[in-house]
């Protein structure tokens, strides 16, 4: 996919991580200790993971809505986070924003729900209820009728790359003047069928710890950049993969495109780590301070999250969002 596109100016923001429902969590919090959890395809095993706690008062409430109260936790991952990005700009007219979402494994607690039982009880006695909520568009179109968001409303498939997919998408919308603003989300539910998927990838033995959550933030088209105001370039590419050697290549390919003006700033949370680490040591290039966990497109907006806290006492850089499996992309901060 390749935009070129207005600069986006970032006017709000919010988070669901494993610290805490706050964006500021993710600086100012330490990271928990992992939880363990035995894996159903070897129980004597247990790797480790960071779950969200469901009965935090921010989530619990949420629970309570009816919309919401046969929903999975993606989409109350998805809907605090979008609420806590939309009162950070309260002047925006609801009437005139745009939503779009990243995902990568979507509903994946409803999806294996309904397969057991089709496989189990058979077609026919599997829950009807069950099925609407395997959908991937499911907890998007759950969070536009909770925000009452009727312009466009959007939802992408893809590794953590896809969370700059839908920051193009937003450039396309605002340069089009279909909307003032966009919601742009990305978020991750933590299933054991996902941590068996993990773990015959061989991202489990090499260090990688799961984590779910999500992460939100409200663009619009930027006027002018100020002292207070946040400004991301948008790379207008991303470079597809299909091996590792290919992968290795991209992330290089983005290190040679970086300047002394836009120097590379990189995450720590990326699959598979073991060639992420040789690297980072190969180019002695900086990276954000904590590991949240691995969660796709939660833990590429909570990069994100981190990089924008990390422009305001420093000089303007560009952040790598590697790519796990799908495409290597990045986004600049001015």
């Amino acid at each position: 996919m390749s935009v070129e596109g207005p600069l986006l100016e970032i006017v709000g923001y919010g988070a669901v991580c494993p610290a805490g429902c706050s964006a500021a969590a993710l600086w100012q919090e330490p990271v928990p200790a992992p939880t363990f959890e035995t894996l159903l395809s070897q129980p004597h095993r247990q790797i480790p993971v960071r779950r969200i706690d469901l009965q935090q008062e921010a989530l619990a409430r949420w629970q309570k809505e009816p919309r919401l109260r046969r929903a999975n936790p993606l989409a109350m991952f998805i809907t605090e986070a979008a609420v806590q990005a939309l009162m950070s700009a309260p002047e925006l007219a609801r009437d005139r924003v745009g939503l779009v979402c990243a995902l990568s494994t979507g509903s994946i607690i409803y999806s294996r729900k309904f397969f057991t039982q089709m496989q189990t009880r058979g077609r026919r006695l599997a829950s009807p209820i069950l099925f609407p909520e395997t959908v991937y568009n499911s907890p998007v179109s759950h969070l536009a009728s909770v925000l009452n968001i009727t312009r466009a409303s959007y939802t992408l498939m893809g590794d953590e790359s896809a969370w700059v997919d839908a920051l193009r998408v937003a450039q396309v919308w605002l340069a089009r003047r279909t909307v003032d603003a966009v919601l742009v989300v990305g978020g991750e539910e933590l299933d054991i069928l996902a941590l068996e998927a993990f773990d015959l990838a061989g991202w489990i033995r090499r260090g990688l710890v799961a984590a779910e959550g999500a992460g939100a933030i409200v663009v619009r088209a930027a006027a002018r950049q100020t002292s207070e105001s946040c400004v991301v370039k948008v790379s207008p590419t991303s470079i597809p993969f299909r091996s590792p050697g290919e992968q290795k290549a991209a992330w290089r390919s983005f290190y040679q495109r970086s300047t002394s003006d836009h120097p590379l700033v990189l995450t720590k949370s990326v699959a598979p780590s073991t060639s992420w680490r040789q690297f980072v040591k190969s180019t002695h290039a900086v990276e954000l301070e904590s590991d949240w966990g691995f969660a796709f497109t939660a833990s590429a907006s909570w990069s994100f999250l981190q990089a924008m806290h990390r422009r305001k006492t420093n000089p303007s850089f560009t952040l790598l969002v590697p790519g796990s499996n799908a495409a290597v992309s990045a986004v600049s901060f001015i």
